[in-house]
């Protein structure tokens, strides 16, 4: 893994949890984001639940720009009680509150003052809802899909083609929902 760098003012910089992370992963669109992001900062424990998924070698490929970031033992607490809200929130599938950690790690990092002009990557509604209230900057995986549409790095049809994967390979994205990210694309809508 890299270490964190100093931070270069114009670049641009990610918090991520694992649900991006591995829609990158199963598109082959880490590069991607790597072209975009000249760092992209996750928590041990995403770490964690990516390899529990069997992505070790696509941990390995991405160490250049892919930053584990260590959290305190105040942030562990905080993250918890993060972790806690999400579990709880109306839109949360149910799930125990440690399935939810890594959504909540990912939030708090994105909190500390020298991440806070990052952005935060989650997919998941309910934790996303969650950093909405912390005031994080946000997108989701198909959110910097259209990113790289609008910057001319993908085409709107790359970029269904990448979310069409994503579905095919169990990631929760629906026909209705990939066809309204394919319309913004070709609109050039963020």
């Amino acid at each position: 893994m890299a270490q964190a760098t100093t931070r270069l003012s114009g670049v641009t910089y990610a918090v991520s949890n694992t649900g991006p992370l591995i829609s990158a992963f199963q598109s082959k669109s880490y590069e991607l984001l790597a072209r975009i992001f000249a760092e992209i900062h996750t928590s041990s424990i995403c770490v964690m639940e990516l390899r529990q998924h069997g992505w070790d070698e696509a941990i390995k490929a991405a160490s250049s720009s892919l930053v584990i970031v260590e959290l305190t033992s105040e942030e562990e607490s905080r993250a918890l009680h993060i972790a806690e809200q999400i579990a709880q929130h109306s839109s949360a599938p149910y799930a125990p509150v440690s399935d939810h950690l890594g959504e909540a790690q990912a939030i708090v990092l994105a909190l500390r003052p020298e991440y806070q002009n990052d952005l935060l990557l989650l997919d998941e509604l309910a934790a996303r809802k969650v950093a909405k209230e912390q005031n994080s900057k946000l997108s989701g995986f198909p959110g910097v899909l259209l990113l790289a549409v609008q910057v001319g790095l993908i085409s709107a049809e790359d970029l269904r083609a990448r979310l069409e994967v994503c579905q095919q390979r169990g990631t929760h994205y629906g026909n209705t929902f990939i066809q309204q990210v394919f319309e913004m694309a070709k609109q050039g809508r963020r």
